[in-house]
């Protein structure tokens, strides 16, 4: 596999990759500190600014990557809606 890995590296240009893969790290990174902001203080809801702060640092971050990387994450992200949706339909 290291072999098959180093072939492709040294053969393509994986920056196109390398921006996707940010795109939804910093997406879901994105959701965990949104997913924060719905904590009560029982659960261990951080303080305030903090998981605020990781959203729009998250979000800045994804406006400056390439934007053919972005719009091919937000079209996979939209088909995965898509198909949530259409299951969650047949699924009644």
């Amino acid at each position: 596999m290291g072999v098959a890995v180093a072939a492709l590296v040294l053969t393509l240009d994986l920056r196109g990759a390398i921006g996707f893969s940010s795109f939804g790290v910093l997406v879901y990174y994105a959701i965990a500190n949104a997913s924060a902001l719905t904590l009560r203080r029982d659960e261990g809801a951080p303080w305030r600014p903090v998981p605020v702060v990781g959203v729009a640092g998250c979000l800045l971050l994804a406006a400056t990557l390439p934007p053919a990387a972005a719009l091919a994450g937000l079209a996979v992200f939209a088909v995965g809606a898509v198909v949530w949706l259409v299951q969650r339909r047949t699924s009644r």
